[in-house]
């Protein structure tokens, strides 16, 4: 059978919502909010969109359930329309059980507009005009109009000021050529687009006026009047009116306007290389820089950063604002400030004089007319600069100084512009499942550049979807920095980007500069941190290198404890003073919290690789010795927490140090630091269970259980609570090679110590063992010893685990009255210390009670509280869980759909966390509902999957079963005969738990 061809698609958004192919026009759709579904996914057509963001941008009010079913309901409706007969399905809308989005096939009018004047902004001639030409054309009217959300409105102002702006440049060409009629049709297209805008006013009245049209131009000035106080309930601006009477009295408009006059050359310089990115900074500069409210802006940030290059960009952007009175001044070669207003007079070419001090030369100078002076890495003269930049603000009030420098001056009304890195690859690109599309790849900043560096040695050179993924890899361990891709790109003469890869574990050795024309603080890496580092104080330096040994950032606290001891005076204040300093100079980021009650600091890789070789390597081990005790402290502070009643901060803590705890457990592995390494360990563990890294939890524990340790009581202690916790997390996980020789030496430990509280602890995981094979008697041994103890010990939450477990047999056996005492006890208890992981699991299993005494509504609002609270806390494997007791409520009462879409996102989260156990009741469902279904052969191969790997695991499915097995494995016998029967059994019965978690999902993808 021949193959249909694919719809090209191209979807139009300005002036309205159309989507084209070949003669095909879409341009109604079933409800509005459908439309604007497929105009945001058009909008943003190289990302794919989690499910629950569009539901949340497209139906915020909506229930979690309903809001997604709203969400299917649009995308059946819009792949109705964009994929129709004869097309393949999943063709053009890309949806899959998690995210949504369009094929890199489909077009947009806003992309071609957007890339149009890319294009333009980059070059110059008669390909920047035609290219201009072009946006405009394309822009056909205002951004969906219409149409109210929030980002709609944004992006439509945003659009709006673009196409303005070609309009005006476009005016601005012509006008310098002398060609008047083409610059009048741009100033009326211009101000058909936007009315009100002043300066597009004053470009036509300037043009009539310059093309002998006097009378024209008086005549437009009064509709002016007309139109902005009709639509703006106000006159013109009295800046308007001022170069409005200069135009009609034809004399020059006065500088500090902002005008379309020809521009003059300026100083600054004439880039060699292609810019790419930072439209938000440039922006926000010219935003500022135009405002007349902003008279000192600083671009900071890291060496290497492009700051220079940047401001270079800002200042041709600004300058037909400052009537081209800009000036650029370098002084990354000065060594003392009073040399400043020596190289600014030179900037401004002016003659010494004998008569006057420099500076008041330059100042004068810059007082003629509103000017913009760039000051170009100032870094290392900050200090003694500022007064000279006061004084040069305070006596030129016409003037504006852009300043670029890894710190601000500090002065008041001083802006600052962070310049972070280029934007690099993440998320979709990391994966290893699904090759990297060169195309997408070419729309990320970080790749624009190097690719682009990467021609200048050479020409050949692009990205193919051979080594697009080696390219993604590359940039994103770049992290975006423009001087190390241009460092790394320079290799692509002589290594592919795969070697570039394997070379970057030297990245010092291989990002080095051979080019004879760049400053030589950036001929290499190396030399570009140096340039910072040496300008710190011999403390500040220690203290910087000290801070390498953090990964995923760090707390003042943190920095304090680790760092402190840089410093004679290890007060909180000087402490607080170094990292304020280190961030000023763009050596350390600074980023606010969720909670918003602390900042959290962190260094990009580059850096810390560089401060960790300045640490010397006699100090580096005590330096490991001291971040590990101290992420063991607040390990060990933080484990009676979280269980406790304040456990959202907590957790959230602790997953911010999470890479900390890594790599101290890492160290403690190397030096062989038992001790350490299992008390920081063993108080994990029930951050562990609560955010799902089970699997993870159980291999650290194992390995740092290996290693040698003493015999004394305390470190026995420290061995017993270890081989707890592994225990816990080992049952919770369903791993059961293994599990009773550890839960043995734990309680015999505990018992030679007379720890009873250790004991009690022990004690209930060893009562789930017993109960999870069945052995309630054994089960209930354990507990009834392990309650008394947790009474004896007058320890709530661990009698409350216990009344919880004995609930948990009660269920198993089908005791509904005696499961839900024991439940409604243990919640009392959890409820009134707050213990909301707790709480959220005894609702979950209250919701099971409910659920098996058929009193559905219950279950359900059981089960929803007990989801928001795990989803509330992150707690992963816990919200699978109750996502699955949801997803069998909507398949008992028969809702499919929904149970699909619970099940579905219950196993993705049981295969992200190794949770086996769940994943073989989540098997167990999927094959009832598939017997549910009339799909009586997935049924059965499903059931036979949850059945072998269920023994596997010792797992009980009571007190379901098996009622519910050998009622739907009789109907799926009936229907299919023995020997089709026996077929789909056995083929299930094979499969490994890989293969069982890929059954699953397949059965679970909703398209």
């Amino acid at each position: 059978m021949a193959t249909a061809q694919p719809h090209i698609w191209r979807i139009e958004l300005f002036g309205g919502l159309r989507a084209r192919a070949g003669t095909q026009t879409v341009d109604r759709f079933q409800t509005q909010k459908t439309a604007a579904l497929l105009a945001y996914l058009a909008f943003y057509p190289q990302r794919r969109h989690l499910r629950e963001e569009l539901v949340d941008l497209l139906w915020p009010d909506a229930e979690s359930e309903a809001g997604r079913h709203r969400l299917s309901q649009a995308l059946v409706s819009l792949r109705a329309q964009l994929e129709p007969e004869g097309v393949a399905k999943n063709s053009i809308l890309r949806a899959d059980r998690q995210t949504v989005g369009l094929d890199p096939s489909v077009v947009t009018d806003v992309a071609e507009f957007e890339a149009a004047l890319l294009f333009a902004k980059n070059q110059a001639g008669a390909e920047a005009v035609e290219r201009l030409e072009r946006a405009v054309t394309i822009y056909q009217g205002d951004l969906l109009p219409g149409y109210y959300e929030d980002w709609i409105i944004t992006e439509r102002q945003r659009l709006l000021d673009m196409v303005t702006g070609a309009c005006r440049r476009l005016v601005q060409h012509y006008e310098q050529s002398h060609q008047f009629e083409r610059a009048l049709d741009y100033a009326r297209r211009g101000l058909e687009i936007d009315p009100i805008s002043e300066d597009l006013h004053v470009d036509l009245i300037r043009i009539l006026a310059a093309s002998g049209q006097r009378a024209a131009a008086q005549r437009h000035f009064r509709e002016m009047e007309r139109i902005l106080i009709k639509e703006l309930d106000e006159p013109p601006s009295p800046a308007t009116k001022a170069v409005v009477e200069q135009i009609l009295q034809n004399s020059a408009p006065p500088p500090s306007v902002r005008s379309g006059a020809r521009v003059r050359e300026t100083s600054l310089p004439s880039p060699l290389t292609r810019f790419f990115g930072r439209d938000a900074e440039i922006t926000q500069a010219q935003s500022l820089l135009t405002s007349g409210k902003v008279r000192l802006l600083t671009l900071t940030g890291i060496g290497g950063g492009g700051k220079t290059r940047l401001a270079v960009e800002i200042a041709g952007r600004v300058a037909v604002d400052f009537s081209s009175a800009v000036w650029f001044a370098p002084l990354a070669d000065l060594s003392d400030a009073r040399s400043i207003p020596g190289a600014i007079a030179e900037t401004l070419r002016l003659t010494p004089s004998a008569d006057a001090p420099v500076l008041d030369q330059v100042i004068a100078s810059l007082s003629a007319q509103p000017s913009l002076l760039v000051l170009d890495n100032l870094e290392h003269l900050v200090e003694a600069a500022a007064p000279i930049v006061r004084e040069m603000l305070s006596r030129a009030p016409s003037l504006t100084i852009l300043v670029t420098s890894r710190q601000r001056l500090g002065l008041e009304g001083e802006r600052e512009i962070s310049v972070p890195p280029l934007a690099a690859p993440i998320g979709s690109f990391k994966t290893t499942s699904m090759p990297v599309s060169p195309e997408r790849l070419m729309e990320i900043d970080s790749i624009q550049l190097f690719v682009d560096r990467a021609q200048a040695v050479r020409p050949a050179f692009r990205v193919t979807a051979q080594n697009a993924a080696a390219i993604a890899q590359l940039c994103e361990r770049l992290e975006g920095i423009p001087l190390v891709i241009e460092l790394c790109a320079a290799w692509a003469q002589t290594l592919t980007p795969a070697q570039m890869l394997t070379q970057l574990t030297r990245r010092f050795e291989l990002l080095v500069s051979r080019s004879v024309d760049i400053a030589p603080r950036h001929q290499s890496l190396r030399a570009a941190l140096d340039y910072s580092y040496v300008q710190l104080h011999p403390d500040l330096q220690r203290f910087f290198g000290r801070l390498s040994v953090f990964r995923g950032g760090w707390t003042l606290a943190a920095a304090a404890a680790v760092g402190g001891d840089s410093f004679a005076d290890t007060s909180a204040h000087v402490i607080l003073e170094a990292i304020t300093t280190l961030r000023e100079r763009s050596l350390i980021l600074a980023d606010e919290t969720e909670e918003g009650g602390a900042f959290r600091y962190r260094m990009l890789e580059t850096l810390r690789e560089f401060s960790a070789e300045q640490v010397p390597e006699d100090a580096r081990e005590d330096l490991h010795r001291v971040h590990a005790e101290y992420l063991m402290t607040l390990a060990e502070a933080a484990e009676p927490e979280i269980a406790g009643g304040d456990q959202a901060p907590w957790l959230m803590r602790m997953e911010a140090e999470h890479d900390n705890f890594r790599a101290a457990m890492h160290w403690a592995l190397e030096s062989q630091s038992a001790e350490i390494g299992l008390r920081l360990a063993g108080a994990l563990a029930y951050f562990w269970e609560a955010r799902g890294y089970l699997g993870e939890g159980q291999e650290w524990l194992e390995k740092l259980l290996a290693l040698p340790q003493g015999q004394t009581d305390a470190l026995r202690r420290v061995r017993a609570n270890a081989l707890t916790g592994r225990g816990y997390l080992m049952r919770n996980q369903g791993a059961s090679a293994g599990i009773d020789a550890v839960m043995e030496e734990a309680l015999r430990l505990w018992r030679e110590i007379g720890d009873d509280h250790g004991l009690a602890v022990t004690l209930q995981v060893l009562a789930t063992l017993a109960y999870s094979r069945e052995d309630c008697d054994l089960a209930r041994v354990y507990l009834e010893e392990g309650l008394g103890l947790s009474r004896k010990l007058d320890d709530p939450m661990l009698v409350a685990q216990a009344l919880m477990n004995l609930g948990n047999i009660a269920l198993e056996q089908a005791e509904f009255p005696e499961a839900w005492k024991f439940y409604s006890d243990s919640l009392e208890i959890f409820r009134a210390s707050k213990n909301r992981f707790r709480i959220a699991h005894v609702l979950n299993n209250m919701g099971l009670v409910s659920q098996y005494q058929k009193d559905y509504t219950k279950a359900y609002t059981l089960l929803q509280e007990s989801l928001a609270i795990c989803r509330e806390l992150s707690g992963r494997a816990a919200s699978a869980t109750t996502l699955l007791n949801l997803g069998t409520l909507h398949r008992i009462e028969g809702r499919f759909a929904a149970a699909r879409e619970m099940f579905s996102e219950s196993v993705m989260v049981a295969q992200e966390v190794g949770e086996r156990r769940l994943l073989v009741y989540i098997v167990k469902e999927l094959g009832h509902m598939a017997c549910s279904e009339h799909d009586y052969a997935a049924g059965v191969r499903l059931l036979a999957i949850s059945q072998t790997l269920g023994r596997a695991l010792a797992l009980s499915f009571k007190p379901s079963d098996p009622t519910e097995i050998e009622r739907d494995l009789d109907l799926a016998r009936t229907a299919l005969g023995d020997e089709a029967y026996d077929a789909a059994w056995n083929a299930g019965a094979r499969l490994t738990l890989t293969q069982a978690f890929d059954e699953a999902l397949k059965f679970t993808t909703p398209y």
